[in-house]
């Protein structure tokens, strides 16, 4: 059984990140910030938004985190992170977390995607893995 991840992009993702992303699972549900009345907004904004419409924020500002908006205070964060930001590297990562079998766990929790591994941080604590 497939799990559909509502999405919402932040400004912050590019529109070719975001076409990618929309093209990498049928599994999820996107809508795009840039699209929305809430364009150019504050990021409170975007994630008030997103609690209301129950989507997961993706994007690439590190400053979008669990420090700025604590855990269980929102319907969830995915940050791309990483030292590279080409967009077809960030795509694969994504990618990659879809099919990592725990894309469930990004629901009210920080998720931070590097090249390397992802980290789900919950109110249990952090979750770790590789992204293979």
């Amino acid at each position: 059984m497939t799990t559909n991840l509502r999405l919402l992009l932040d400004e912050s993702v590019t529109d070719v990140l975001a076409e990618l992303i929309c093209d990498s699972s049928s599994a999820i549900n996107v809508e795009y910030v840039r699209d929305l009345v809430i364009k150019g907004k504050d990021d409170d904004v975007v994630v008030r938004y997103a609690n209301q419409e129950r989507r997961i924020v993706v994007t690439t500002e590190t400053a979008l985190n669990e420090y700025t908006f604590p855990v269980c205070t929102h319907t969830g964060i995915i940050v791309l992170a990483g030292k590279h930001r080409h967009e077809s590297i960030h795509a694969g990562i994504f990618q990659k977390f879809l099919q990592s079998g725990q894309r469930q766990q990004a629901n009210n929790a920080v998720t931070i995607l590097s090249q390397a591994e992802a980290r789900i941080k919950t109110h249990d604590g952090e979750l770790r893995f590789k992204l293979e």
